[in-house]
Parts: C-alpha cells; structure tokens; sequence
C-alpha cells in the first residue's frame, strides 16, 4: 500500500451493526465514510471515490446486487468486500459474477479477518493500478515512437498499428486496420510478392526475427524506402493458430535520397571539374579562331566557310558562359514559405501548358507539414522547371502528379509522370552542356536546391519516372505542440487529411532567374 490513508465505504442499513465496524476502521487508520442504502452508496462512491466498499447485500431502494451491477459498468469502480447475512450460496456466486472481490458472513466474529480482506483487497487494487499505469505508459511510448510499430495476424492482416502510419503512409490508424490486406496493399509493387512471401515463411515455427530493405508506397503515390523487421511470436513456437508477426518499419527515405544524391553529386563534380578545366583551356583559343574568323569574313564577304567558324565559335563560347554561370553561386533570400502553396503556384502557371498538350494535373500535397525557412521565388522556379520537363516529355492524356510528404527533418516533393520514350544519359540533365530548352532550367534547378541545403535526384523505371526534391525543414517553424490528427479522430470521431496551416505563400508566378 502507499503511504495516502485509504477511503473505505461502509454500505450498511442496520446501524448496530454498521457502527462497530465503522469505529474498528477508524482506529486501525482508514478514513471511513458511511451509507445506508443502495442509491446513497452509488453517491457516495461517485463524490469520495472511495478505495473500497464494504457492501451489505439486503439494503433499502436498491440493494447490494444493484450496487454491484452498477459498479460493473464503471471503468474504474472500488473493490467491493460483501459482508452479509444470507447463507444461500446462489447469493454468494451471484456477487461474485457481478465482481465482488471477497464475501464474509455477517456477524463478524473476528475483525482480523476482515483486516486480512481489506488489505488484500486494497493490495489488489494497487497493483491493478500500477500495471494499468505501465499499460498506459507503454501504450504511449509505442504510439510516439518515430516509427511504424505493428502486428499482423497469420493472414498478414493487422492487429495493431500505431500513430506514426499517419506520418508515414498517409493513412489514420483507424483506416488502416478498418482496410482488408492493408499492409501487403502498401508495399511497391515491385517489392510486393518477395516481402510477403518472407513474412509468410516468418509465421513457420522456430523462425527468428530478421531484417528486409524495401519500398512501401504513401497514400500520395510517394516511394517509401524503409527498413522492415519482422520478430515472429514467441507466444506459439508450434505454428499454431495464434501465430503473429510483430515488426517495426523505420523510414530511410531521407537516407537513401542523400546517398542517391552523393553519387550524383560526385559525378557532377567530376564532370564539372573536367568542364571547367576544358573551358579555360580552350577559351584563348577560341578566341583566337574567332578574331582570324572575323578578319577572314571582312575580306572574304561572301565566304561561306568563315560564317560557319564565327557560328560555331559564337556557340562554343554560350557553352563557356553557362558552365561559369552554372558554378556562380546562388543568390538566396530565405523566409518562411509553404511547399504546399509553392506547388500550387507552379501547378497554376503551368495550367496553360498542361491544357495545350492534353496533360492531365494532379495534387496529393500533405496538410499539416512545417514551413521551409528558404527562398520562395527560387523555390517556385524550381517547382515550375521540374514540373514543365515532367509535361513536356509526356504524351496527351498521360498523368502529371505532385505529391508532398514529410520524412524526420526533411520536406520531400515527389514529381512523377509517365514518360513516352525514356530519358538517355539522365546524369546529365543537371549539367549545363547542351543546347536548346530541352532540359528546360533543369540545372540552374538543381544548383539552387544545392545552395538551400537541400538535394535533387532524377530515377526512372520500366514506365515511370520522376523527381525527389528533398528540402530541410525548419525546426524553430514547427509546432511540437500543435494538434494530434488522430487524437482528433477520436475526439471527433473524423479526421481531415487536408488541413494545412501554411506560412508566407509563395507567389503566383515563378520568381526571378
């Protein structure tokens, strides 16, 4: 017991017997507090919240088994200890089945008796107590963990999933274990058939827990790379029917975009280097050619061959001026800005372009994600080149999509399409040799995100293709405090996927170059 003085009811309407037995509590330190029949009792109990009542079953108004139903629907009802003068044992198993924890026959012959049942029942209520609170702390510790913790059934169908499915997937924990085949349906097709034959071996006996890269896909379309362990029941080691999985999946998206990004930033830099180690050798010469051109055209008019050196010259050297403009750095001018809103704008200035080419838009922006503390023009220009290159290399009729997400300290918009012939070479779109506005801004684009801190990755597949943008995200703009969507759902008993908070909006047009 602690060391608080206990509350105990005494439920009695006889007060020659109630009144020794009040005084007995007394003087052995128990705070004590009376009632005569059965509705005064349910007063009581809801007034004091007693530590444990001492019930009399042959009471006025409502009697003792009255009070035990009642207590029944409680969610946390006192230890009820029957002390009564009914010797027929139909009586005793029926308070039992309506939870009363101990019945003793009435007269009390020994108080010690009764001191033994109260304190093993007070002791009861303590550890109920403190394991509920464990359950509770446990329970709250698995939900705000950063990761997905769930259990599936041998079915691969799900038991339990907590908070963070939100974050993740996209989905409430509610839809998630309300949808049939949840988990398997979330995994990359591509990925699909291995990891749910993996899980389905995991259900064998004697198996161990063991650890699977994969891909699952957010309810955004969004690529999810993630890092999924599976620990196989250790209540059933037969393979019976309560055979479970419990398993956490941890997000390295963020991980996997970096380490894309590295490799494409070594090779970039390799390029560059060599690019601009032959820009300044060959400036001098070219130069050169093109002042003997000049000269040559002055004397020979009409020569043909002297146009084509001054035309290839003239070319040679907006090649020199995009690579030093390409390895100038970036003027930024940070503020607090919305990606949300910034992907609408672009989307809203493309509209004319998606129209003439019969390209279909299509948005899943996350609410709810921070502000980004960067330049918003530059930001929007960004938007706006990745989204025009996914339009003009995809045929009429064909889907453009944005799709915003969150992943621990980064802002990721994903900008996907179906393209109609693949893309040759794609290490180089982000570098500033070609001619023409095929790649359409692409790498000024790419050296932008790099001054934000952020990083630009292009992948294609079979059918598709697309953009990560990843982008820091700004931790004095978050709300730790802010609402708990699925702590509304429950509340409410709805949640809204769509609400957004955003900052400075970005403006409705592409910023400056």
């Amino acid at each position: 017991m602690s060391d608080k003085i206990a509350k105990i009811l005494v439920v009695e309407d006889d007060e020659n017997v109630r009144r020794p037995v009040c005084a007995w509590l007394e003087i052995s330190g128990y705070a004590v507090t009376e009632a005569g029949d059965g509705d005064e009792a349910l007063r009581r109990i809801a007034d004091i919240g007693p530590d444990a009542v001492l019930l009399d079953l042959r009471l006025p108004r409502r009697d003792g088994f009255g009070v035990l139903e009642a207590l029944s629907r409680e969610h946390d009802a006192p230890p009820v200890i029957v002390i009564s003068g009914q010797d027929g044992i139909d009586g005793v198993i029926r308070a039992f089945r309506l939870g009363a924890t101990d019945y003793l026959q009435k007269p009390i012959v020994s108080f010690d008796l009764l001191a033994h049942a109260l304190e093993a029942a007070l002791e009861r209520r303590e550890l109920a107590r403190a394991v509920k609170q464990a359950e509770n702390r446990y329970f709250t510790l698995v939900q705000s963990l950063p990761l997905l913790v769930f259990i599936l059934d041998k079915h691969l169908e799900l038991t339990f999933i907590n908070k963070f499915c939100r974050p993740l997937l996209g989905f409430s924990r509610a839809e998630a274990l309300a949808a049939p085949g949840f988990f398997p349906a979330r995994l990359h097709p591509e990925d699909r058939d291995r990891v749910t034959a993996w899980l389905g071996e995991s259900l064998g006996p004697g198996k161990a827990s063991h650890t699977e890269e994969c891909r699952f896909l957010h309810k955004n379309g969004a690529t999810i790379h993630a890092l999924l362990r599976a620990i196989p029941s250790a209540r059933d080691k037969n393979g019976g029917d309560d055979r479970q999985i419990e398993g956490i999946v941890v997000d390295i998206t963020d991980r996997v975009e970096l380490e894309r990004f590295v490799v494409q930033e070594e090779k970039l830099k390799t390029l560059g280097a060599i690019s601009a180690e032959v820009a300044h050798e060959i400036r001098n010469p070219l130069f050169s050619i093109a002042g003997f051109a000049h000269r040559l055209q002055a004397r020979l008019p009409d020569s043909r061959e002297a146009g084509i050196i001054l035309s290839e010259a003239r070319r040679l050297e907006d090649i020199l001026d995009k690579i030093r403009n390409y390895l100038h750095p970036v003027d930024l001018r940070p503020r607090l800005c919305s990606l949300r809103a910034i992907a609408m704008a672009a989307l809203d200035f493309l509209a004319p372009e998606f129209a003439a080419r019969g390209i279909v838009a299509a948005a899943d922006l996350a609410g709810g994600l921070p502000d980004l503390r960067l330049d918003p023009d530059l930001l929007t220009q960004v938007v706006t080149s990745l989204t025009r290159f996914a339009v003009s290399r995809s045929p009429a009729g064909q889907t453009v999509q944005l799709a915003t997400s969150r992943h621990a300290r980064y802002a990721h918009l994903d900008v996907t399409f179906r393209p109609s012939r693949p893309v040759v070479d794609p290490e180089v779109l982000f570098l500033p040799f070609e001619e023409g506005d095929e790649r359409l801004g692409l790498p000024l684009a790419y050296r932008i995100v790099k001054n934000m801190g952020g990083s630009l990755t292009f992948a294609q597949h079979a059918t598709e293709a697309g953009f990560t943008l990843q982008l820091p995200i700004d931790p004095l703009a978050e709300d730790p405090d802010g609402p708990d969507p699925d702590a509304l759902e429950t509340a409410m008993g709805t949640a809204d996927d769509d609400d957004d908070a955003p900052g400075l909006h970005a403006p409705a047009r592409p910023g400056r170059a």
